[in-house]
């Protein structure tokens, strides 16, 4: 990449490769000064911009250390302008010499983003280094499109030929107005609204030569620790209005991070009403999903819903006590981020339902507009977990911005009947809930703002609305405010063509005790159950029908299975990398060879010979001996009326029936096993 440098020595044409680090670059812009002059330079003048003089926008040498060239906007053939003064150092600071080997100056902490080590010049933005944030590879797919919503020629306004265009057919920007009124979308998809902070910059702030600055800034409601300007002692001993944080104005966000939520089979949210169901109290369970883009909204996102991970809890009849934090989320990811890249811990859903009074057939409608749709405390609850799962992005100087964890709830509608309803908390939410300035009420449509305590120190704030003249007012939160001014609701809904990730739910949720329990004694009864018809060795696979084979890899694709069986320590780490892929192999026909992996793998023939040495696989007891033998035992020989029925026909007092398999009880009325799917006829 060839770039031209202009400098008061005058212009230099520099070649550069784009994975060049700035210190590099830097080193080459010095070298094009004159020695004699070069030694006269105060570093701490050096700026680099794409303008002459003071009309374009400059940085210091300070934002090229820890970045790529290719990072910076440069083109092959762009003008830069160097400037820089003579003379002897005018201030006392920490300079970037590019060519001294001193440590890059501290950036901010990505937890406090308000927290400087030391204060930076006057005038200048420090930009840390954003080349190692990992954006989700739907974000990365958007960048590369123009987003912008293509229109069909309009049949009654459009007098051009079908290859013209005009202000009727033109495409629209993603964050159209009018379009998105006429679609009644509530809220700008995340990549729409940072495509309109950058389409709303100057030119000269937007050409390929300057150095994009991020857009995004975290809010932050807390005291800057130290101030800035390090005129006064540390908060709370001084307090000035650069370190305080300033009042804040409760508005509707017009952007959402999500803008869909997709549950990929109805068995995902039926597996935990069975819960409901049969105790009576809530529950609530991770969502184990993976993003993808949503057509319906421009440049929009979507969490499709792959599965849930039921955390160890207590349930109650109006409420439920979970362990914070989740202590087995690192090993969960692990083990979803093998089964298909890009799987992971996506949100959480829990059940709010409420027999009515009237019909006990129907559900309590108690969440509408009346009354709330997300309590005080249930917007804290998902602010909290949405701040420990920020979204890592370049958009912001600290690397991360707000998050994608979607929160859902299962409560009754006006019909009675199960309804769900997701959202997020807002921007503003998650900096309240971090600065600790809010808290949850009795009532559970308001929230409370704190008072300080000693030593703390919480800023105003403020809320608008119209009153019943329609005239806009605004109120101080004294000291309470609406909660539906801290979330923004999420669509969610089915496909109309189901393509789930795992095919089987027959293995037991995890973490219910008292309900059904998860054991290697229950896996060894359900893989036993599959090979009882099996014409070969159990222990050898190459002797299998294929018709075997394709039963046991369709009871392998089941989360709850998977999840279990990497945490037994029976598979070895590449086996359980194997047996994840093994699960989804329908979903990867690059990973086909992934099942046969398996069962040549040392922890598949120990499963095998656990199978082969229980009783789940053994042929049946000999026939009832012949009535000679009874007679000659002195033993009336028994009458098949007599007879006890078998296993598979017994029945529990209530009428439900065990299956010979796993011993589970099931409902009466059932032809097959609801745990391992097998018949309950043997």
């Amino acid at each position: 990449m060839l770039l031209r440098v202009r400098s008061p020595a005058g212009t230099a044409r520099i070649t550069v490769e784009p994975t060049a680090s700035g210190e590099d670059f830097a080193i080459m812009m010095l070298d094009s000064i004159p020695k004699s002059e070069r030694d006269e330079i105060d570093p701490n003048t050096l700026r680099l911009s794409n303008q002459p003089g003071t009309s374009g926008e400059s940085v210091p040498f300070d934002a090229l250390q820890g970045r790529k060239v290719g990072d910076m906007g440069f083109s092959h053939g762009d003008l830069l302008f160097l400037s820089y003064k003579t003379g002897p150092p005018a201030s006392s600071h920490p300079t970037t010499d590019a060519s001294s080997p001193h440590p890059h100056p501290a950036q901010p902490d990505p937890a406090h983003p308000h927290t400087h080590l030391e204060p930076p010049l006057h005038g200048t933005i420090p930009l840390p280094d954003l080349g190692n944030v990992e954006e989700p590879e739907v974000d990365v797919y958007w960048k590369s499109q123009d987003g912008k919503i293509r229109r069909k020629r309009d049949q009654v306004m459009c007098r051009h030929g079908e290859k013209g265009m005009c202000d009727y057919c033109m495409p629209l920007e993603p964050w159209d107005s009018a379009y998105i009124a006429e679609k009644q979308i509530k809220h700008l998809s995340y990549n729409a609204y940072l495509r309109k902070l950058l389409s709303s910059r100057p030119p000269s702030a937007a050409s390929s030569s300057a150095v994009v600055i991020p857009p995004l800034t975290p809010l932050s409601l807390s005291v800057m620790q130290p101030c800035p300007t390090g005129s006064h002692p540390p908060f709370p001993a001084g307090i000035c209005s650069t370190c305080q944080p300033s009042a804040l104005t409760l508005s509707s966000q017009p952007f959402r991070m999500v803008d869909h939520v997709e549950f990929a089979d109805p068995s995902i949210i039926e597996g935990l009403l069975t819960a409901w169901r049969r105790t009576g109290t809530q529950r609530i369970g991770f969502l184990v999903g993976r993003y993808d883009k949503y057509e319906e909204v421009p440049m929009g996102v979507k969490i499709v819903v792959e599965a849930l991970w039921e955390p160890k809890q207590e349930g109650e009849v109006d409420g439920l006590t979970v362990e914070t934090p989740w202590e087995e989320e690192p090993r969960i990811a692990e083990i979803a981020g093998w089964c298909d890249k890009g799987l992971g811990v996506m949100g959480m859903i829990y059940t709010d339902l409420t027999p009515s009074d009237e019909d006990i057939t129907k559900l309590l409608y108690k969440r509408h507009a009346q009354s709330y749709t997300a309590s005080s405390l249930d917007m804290l609850l998902s602010a909290a977990y949405q701040i420990s799962h920020p979204l890592p992005t370049k958009a912001s100087p600290t690397g991360q911005f707000s998050s994608r964890f979607v929160t859902c709830c299962l409560t009754g509608n006006a019909e009675g009947v199960v309804e769900v309803l997701a959202w997020q908390a807002t921007e503003q939410a998650e900096a309240m809930v971090k600065a600790g300035i809010v808290e949850a009420t009795v009532d559970p449509g308001v929230v409370r703002v704190r008072k300080p305590g000693e030593g703390e120190y919480i800023p105003e704030v403020f809320y608008s609305f119209k009153n019943e003249y329609g005239i806009q007012v605004k109120m101080p939160a004294k000291p309470t405010f609406p909660v539906e001014y801290l979330f923004v609701n999420v669509t969610h809904g089915f496909p109309v063509k189901p393509s789930p990730l795992f095919l089987s739910n027959s293995f037991p949720i995890e973490n219910r005790p008292g309900l059904h329990d998860q054991s290697m004694e229950l896996v060894i009864g359900q893989l036993g159950g599959i090979l009882r018809g099996c014409d070969g060795e159990v222990t050898d696979t190459s002797t299998w029908p294929p018709r075997t084979k394709q039963e046991v890899a369709k009871w392998l694709s089941d989360w709850h299975l998977v999840a279990f069986l990497c945490m037994q320590g029976i598979f070895s780490l590449e086996e359980q990398k194997i047996l994840a892929r093994a699960a989804t192999v329908h979903a990867h026909p690059k990973d086909s060879l992934a099942v046969e992996q398996l069962f040549a793998s040392s922890g598949w023939s120990t499963l095998l010979m656990l199978v082969e040495s229980s009783a789940s696989i053994r042929s049946p007891p000999p026939a009832n001996p012949p009535s000679a033998a009874f007679d000659a035992m002195g033993i009336d020989s028994p009458t098949p009326a007599s007879r006890q029925p078998a296993p598979s026909a017994q029945a529990a007092p209530s009428g439900e029936r065990v299956c010979p398999h796993c011993t589970f009880v099931n409902e009466g009325g059932r032809s097959d096993c609801e745990i391992c799917g097998l018949p309950l006829d043997g």
